[in-house]
């Protein structure tokens, strides 16, 4: 089993250092949202659950997937940002190299607001067939997203989107609020209140 006690990241997070920043923990947050939504997929799989394994392991492979995209993506937000930096400080950039540079960064908070919009729907479509017992870890992982989606929206609006993009993430962001909301309304009536 690797690791998951593994400090490199925080340490680097928590550094006086440009990078990694909001947009690679953003993306870190939503791959862990994405992984953990295909844990409770993978536990409603095998004869208890024949008749939703198909749907429940079509669903585990897209949301390991997408936790890998967003594990690139918070790699990429580290190399935009370092790229963007470059550029202001070469007196030879253009404004079409800057503005280049400026986009490149805006897109990755972008894309990673859109994975978490598509991964949540996904996921929160198929909750009411999830093993029961995994129902916590779906709703976990449904906060996660939505978490994921909140922050690189912050960090998006600061590298000054163009309105298409804004827009656009403007309505992903809400694709997400929404799958993520239908789970707290039916964690608020279900079991996993503790008994009196």
């Amino acid at each position: 089993m690797p690791s998951i006690y593994d400090p490199a990241f925080i340490d680097a997070l928590a550094q006086r250092r440009p990078t990694p920043g909001g947009g690679a923990a953003a993306a870190m947050t939503a791959a862990q949202g994405c992984a953990l939504g295909a844990m409770a997929a993978r536990y409603t799989t095998g004869p208890r659950w024949a008749a939703c394994t198909t749907e429940a392991e079509a669903l585990a492979e897209h949301l390991h997937s997408a936790a890998q995209r967003a594990l690139a993506l918070a790699a990429d937000d580290a190399r935009c940002y370092q790229a963007l930096r470059q550029a202001h400080k070469d007196p030879a950039s253009s404004p079409d190299t800057l503005a280049a540079a400026a986009a490149a960064c805006a897109a990755v908070p972008a894309t990673t607001i859109t994975l978490c919009a598509d991964a949540a729907q996904a996921l929160a479509a198929f909750t009411p067939r999830c093993n029961p017992h995994l129902l916590a870890d779906a709703h976990a992982a449904l906060a996660l997203l939505h978490g994921a989606a909140e922050a690189a929206w912050h960090i998006l609006l600061c590298n000054q989107p163009d309105e298409t993009m804004r827009n656009q993430a403007e309505a992903d962001r809400r694709r997400c609020r929404e799958a993520s909301g239908a789970i707290r309304d039916v964690a608020g009536n279900d079991t996993e209140k503790p008994s009196s």
